[in-house]
């Protein structure tokens, strides 16, 4: 939904089918950008001049003044969002700073007419748009505009420079973890949607009581509900912990889990759940509160949920 709703915005100001003239083509609106680019003093760096959008996607480029011939080039930043390994095999989205002096083709590039050309249609994929910015030799910069196709996405030629650019390292820095090195140890999802929340929020769709076995290798992932979450219509939690179950473990959570009754009534929001999970496949999950209500919900591949209550001696059995 968001890279569609993403796409959808990038595409701002592509043709419609409401706008298609009477011989099924789309003729694409006039966008002239007009003006010369800013020209800012002393550049410092990605972090500080070049900032993104939480999404990761830089400042609308394709909506400023075109590169003119009143700054002369002498280099080439490129900020760059991308995930980065640690030596604990946890992952870091990293802001790499790189920069390049030979920008002769991007230039040219640069410089390239928009296309205003006919077109049939347009796809809505969210466009690649490099954040990019250029420097002359007393360190001034400026983000260029970007030329356009017909359907108002970066020209290819400039993204195909871009790539092209032979950039030299110049600073790396941690914008935050992607995968904590717990996660990386035990299999677990770095973020997990509380799925109990979600399937009991109505009591009239409440799943019916059944057995709840478990699978031959167990993985237990838990996670904690931040408060601004929690009674939301759906909670997210963070990793909290995770391992794969010692065997006799595993075997005395599936004696509790079989000997389960019916879940009782209530509506309290959970602050931690845990989700014990196949480790080997894709296949059944069950899910346990942890705190409040403790309720157990299965949800089987094949057949309806199941809904049962869970008490203090099995929630001992999830401890770290």
């Amino acid at each position: 939904m968001v890279m569609t709703l993403a796409g959808l915005a990038a595409c701002t100001g592509a043709p419609t089918a409401t706008e298609a003239p009477a011989d099924g083509r789309v003729a694409p609106r006039s966008a002239v950008v007009t003006g010369k680019a800013t020209i800012r003093s002393a550049w410092t760096s990605c972090a500080v001049d070049a900032p993104v959008a939480d999404d990761g996607r830089p400042p609308d480029a394709l909506a400023l003044p075109r590169l003119g011939t009143d700054f002369t080039v002498a280099a080439a930043i490129h900020c760059q969002l991308e995930p980065k390994r640690r030596a604990d095999r946890g992952e870091d989205l990293v802001l790499t700073q790189g920069r390049a002096t030979d920008v002769t083709a991007l230039l040219a590039a640069l410089r390239l007419p928009d296309d205003t050309t006919t077109v049939e249609a347009c796809s809505l994929e969210m466009p690649w748009v490099p954040n990019l910015l250029l420097l002359d030799a007393q360190g001034r910069w400026i983000r260029p505009g970007l030329p356009t196709d017909n359907c108002r996405k970066p020209r290819p030629e400039v993204p195909e420079a871009v790539r092209a650019l032979r950039l030299t390292s110049v600073s790396e820095k941690v914008v935050r973890e992607i995968v904590s090195a717990g996660v990386a140890a035990s299999g677990c999802n770095q973020d997990r949607s509380d799925v109990m929340a979600t399937e009991t929020r109505d009591p009239r769709l409440l799943p019916r009581p059944g057995r709840v076995s478990l699978p031959s290798r167990v993985r237990l992932c838990v996670y904690r509900v931040p408060a601004q979450q929690q009674g939301t219509p759906q909670p997210a939690g963070t990793f909290e912990y995770g391992l794969l179950l010692p065997q006799k473990r595993r075997a005395a959570i599936e004696r509790m889990l079989a000997a389960l009754r019916p879940a009782e009534q209530c509506s309290v929001a959970a602050g931690r759940f845990a989700a014990l999970q196949d480790a080997t496949i894709i296949g059944d999950v069950v899910y346990i509160e942890l705190d409040h209500c403790r309720r157990v919900l299965a949800t089987p591949l094949h057949g309806p949920p199941i809904l049962a209550q869970g008490d203090t001696a099995l929630i001992e059995l999830l401890r770290r």
